[in-house]
């Protein structure tokens, strides 16, 4: 039948497992618990994006749940690499066909006919659309460090994890900020010094 919406791993093959725990979500919509146990019950079938669906959802119950900030960070995080690595693998395909293998200037006829090539605009623009996708993700993982840097100020880790997330995302007061905060903490770690290169990087020229 038709309703297998959700593509190959749809509704139709759930585990016992998984079909439990979405009646305890549907009999205690509010209870986050039974979102939590749903998610484990989706990751257990490496059903991952389901999972994370079923902890954005938690987090709209239990904001604050760090635990849960955290797989959902990971899972954006995840994402992110995978859709730049497929965006790279995508573009390191297309030249190929535009002839700068065999030496054909783009600007002879041959050069033009390969550049007008379909298959290497495709090939383009599906790597467009995964850049996008990854940056998308990004945005999202940097959103919910951030979430979890203010619940846990003074972990280091967290703090130069959402440093770096800021800093590639582009928000550079807020990665300046979580940098300084990294050295404040733990002045002798490894990331301090890494977070001071930064900080020189970063602030504006009137700093030393």
């Amino acid at each position: 039948g038709n309703f297998n919406i959700f593509g190959n791993n749809g509704s139709s093959t759930n585990s016992s497992a998984v079909k439990n725990a979405l009646k305890k979500t549907q009999a205690h919509p509010k209870d986050p618990n039974a979102w939590n146990d749903l998610a484990s019950a989706y990751q257990t079938d490496g059903k991952l994006t389901q999972a994370n669906t079923a902890l954005e959802h938690l987090l709209k119950l239990r904001p604050n749940d760090t635990g849960a900030l955290q797989r959902v960070a990971s899972f954006y995080e995840t994402k992110a690499t995978d859709k730049e690595t497929e965006a790279r693998n995508l573009q390191a395909q297309a030249p190929l066909s535009l002839g700068g293998v065999i030496g054909v200037s783009s600007a002879s006829q041959i050069g033009q006919a390969l550049s007008n090539d379909p298959t290497s605009q495709q090939l383009t623009q599906k790597a467009q659309a995964a850049f996008t996708e990854a940056t998308t993700a990004l945005q999202k993982d940097a959103e919910l460090y951030k979430r979890i840097a203010k619940l846990q100020p003074t972990d280091v880790n967290t703090q130069y994890h959402y440093a770096q997330l800021a800093d590639l995302t582009g928000d550079t007061a807020a990665a300046l900020k979580a940098y300084k905060q990294v050295v404040k903490l733990a002045p002798t770690d490894p990331a301090a010094k890494a977070a001071k290169q930064r900080i020189a990087v970063l602030s504006p020229a009137k700093h030393r």
